[in-house]
């Protein structure tokens, strides 16, 4: 069987290497803005997907985690400001989302998640957020939905710059600055991020501080692109965060360790286009590293944990006439992971997929999707997906689509010895077969959309102690997740007023089906929305956000609160001319005072503070 699999790969990679070649001879002229994510775009129909633009982003703190909080229906797991964060996407693991920057997956190969706070939005020119299975465009664990941060390349003559500073309560002062330039043939940007604080809040209605919770963050961005020809171009995107924080403790327990991240990503694309084709050789080398320190003042006494990951990819489009088009990727990944607590071992997987949309109308389209991957660790299951649109009229549109996802075991999973716990060699990855129907609902100024889905996954890695009391993970659990999402947006512009109003609500069963329970830390409802006004120089908005009670334990016998928070903010261009702008930003988080918490006994800022100004130039 793996013979065959190897031999059907090498097929279809001899096949589509010809067929580049044979239509390199024609000339197209290269579209100005080129998109770091094609496939996001042309392979999306039936499926949800949500942008957070630049102008949002520049208005939000810096963590990723802000942002999706209050923008999005994804339910963030945080240990407290500044701590570890992870997502929820339709009641799915954090192991379970994607994140894909600049159309890779760069999830942790250690823990197989993405901390959201290591992740500064600032430094991209919008994020997307991408509902339902994606693992066949994205890879494994893409099984809830996927988080996208892209960085566009625009060829045309231009030097701009911006830079953000601000202060926050709790000592927290920030910086941005982000520089683009370029001309017909070249485009540069280079973008640095740095953040800190000493995150000293008070818990409210105690006597105590948020002690042991300092952090800082340096994050740098620098991307380019050259045009080589009329048809041809290099991209480069390269990424740098370097991080330190103490881990603050509890309302039950002090805490006196630390951490430290190291990670690196670097993107090298050729592409070549033509009327017909696209053609697209990608290589990328992906570093994480994290040191914990137990004692914050005996650094000399740390455990680490590493991965390099190498991924060499070919992707091919071929268009047939405007409404057809055909993608085949193939991609070739290595991986060598090691640590204090992890045996080092090294993780090749070589896989193909191939993408189909057909717009059959003005009114109907459809997209069929397969992958197929080769480990030398794990026996990938053959995956596949439809989806279609179609449009009753320009007021109301429909989509429904359907995919098999997966996700393979992280390293920490399968090679894990530290004390009192160890891996399993013997894993196999998690599969889930989704389907999801879409409602979108558009008139003049009022978009609506509504979405139900349905997610079954099978064997579910969940770590237990053995008999000897000894942790490991198995493939025990098959858990059901189905739920309704709506949104909405709205506005209305009367002469230079102009007034905006968006929405999200989530509803969320996600049961373990031995049990009948919740799973730990999924919402049933969350609810988001933001009112916004502009007028001439003054622009101000209002943000809310629910979330339902979460379980903690795995009978539902305990939870968290849920729990409602508001923020308010006011900005006013100061200048406001064709060739500089200053804007002073003034936001109030919590204006209520909420006393809550997102993880049982860790609780967040109570009301709180910040002074922004941005000087775009």
């Amino acid at each position: 069987m793996m013979k065959e699999k190897i031999s059907y790969i090498v097929m279809v990679l001899c096949f589509c290497i010809s067929t580049a070649h044979s239509q390199i001879d024609s000339l197209q002229v290269l579209p100005e803005v080129i998109l770091s994510d094609v496939k996001l775009r042309d392979f999306s129909q039936g499926v949800t997907v949500a942008r957070v633009t630049d102008s949002v982003l520049s208005n939000s703190k810096t963590a990723l985690t802000e942002v999706l909080r209050y923008q999005t229906l994804v339910f963030l797991r945080e240990n407290g400001p500044g701590g570890v964060s992870s997502a929820s996407f339709r009641g799915t693991s954090a192991q379970q989302t994607a994140v894909v920057w600049n159309g890779i997956n760069i999830n942790s190969q250690l823990n197989g998640q993405t901390d959201f706070n290591t992740i500064s939005s600032r430094n991209y020119d919008n994020i997307d957020v991408r509902s339902g299975g994606g693992s066949i465009p994205y890879g494994s664990g893409a099984i809830g939905g996927s988080i996208h941060l892209n960085n566009e390349i625009s060829f045309a003559p231009r030097f701009e710059n911006r830079l953000v500073l601000s202060y926050g309560s709790f000592n927290t002062p920030s910086g941005n600055f982000k520089s683009r330039f370029g001309t017909k043939k070249f485009y540069g940007d280079v973008a640095v991020d740095y953040t800190r604080s000493d995150n000293d809040f008070e818990y409210l209605d105690t006597d105590q501080l948020n002690e042991n919770g300092q952090f800082e963050n340096t994050n740098l961005n620098a991307n380019f692109g050259f045009t080589l020809s009329r048809n041809q171009l290099i991209k480069v995107y390269h990424n740098t965060f370097l991080g330190d924080r103490n881990f603050s403790g509890t309302l039950t327990a002090p805490s006196d360790d630390s951490y430290q991240d190291r990670n690196t990503r670097t993107l090298v694309e050729w592409q070549a286009s033509d009327t017909q084709y696209d053609s697209k050789l990608r290589v990328a080398h992906v570093f994480e590293q994290f040191r914990y320190f137990p004692t914050e003042d005996n650094r000399s006494i740390s455990t680490i944990g590493k991965a390099i990951r190498y991924t060499a990819n070919y992707d091919f489009t071929y268009r047939f006439g405007n409404d057809k088009r055909l993608k085949t990727t193939l991609d070739y990944t290595t991986v060598d992971g090691e640590g204090s607590n992890i045996q080092q071992a090294t993780r090749n997987a070589f896989s193909a997929s191939t993408l189909w949309h057909h717009q059959v109308t003005k009114k109907w389209n459809y997209g069929i999707q397969a992958r197929q991957e080769v480990t030398n660790t794990f026996d990938s299951p053959l995956l596949f997906g439809m989806s279609s649109e179609y449009a009753f009229a320009k007021a109301y549109k429909i989509s429904i689509n359907a995919s098999r996802n997966y996700r393979i075991p992280s390293y920490n999973d399968v090679y894990w010895q530290g004390a009192g716990a160890r891996g399993n060699p013997n894993l196999i990855p998690e599969t889930s077969i989704q389907a999801e129907i879409g409602h979108r609902f558009t008139y003049k100024d009022l978009n609506l959309r509504l979405n139900t889905y349905y997610i079954l996954t099978q064997d579910l890695i969940v770590w237990r102690p053995d008999f000897s009391g000894i942790w490991s993970p198995e493939n025990l659990s098959e858990t059901r997740n189905y739920g309704t999402e709506l949104t909405a947006e709205y506005s209305y512009k009367l002469g230079a007023h102009l007034l905006t109003a968006t929405g999200n609500y989530g509803y969320t069963i996600a049961e373990d089906r031995e049990t009948g329970n919740q799973l730990l830390y999924v919402p049933k409802q969350k609810i988001t929305g933001s009112v916004g006004y502009t007028f001439d120089r003054l622009s101000a908005f209002y943000q809310i956000l629910y979330n339902d009670k979460v379980y903690t334990t795995t009978d539902n016998s305990d939870s968290v609160a849920g729990y409602g928070v508001s923020n308010l903010g006011v900005n006013y261009s100061l200048v406001k001319k064709q060739e500089q702008q200053i804007t002073l930003s003034l936001q109030a988080r919590n204006i209520l005072n909420k006393n809550y918490q997102t993880i049982a006994f860790r609780p967040n800022p109570g009301r709180n503070f910040l002074i922004q100004t941005t000087y775009t130039f």
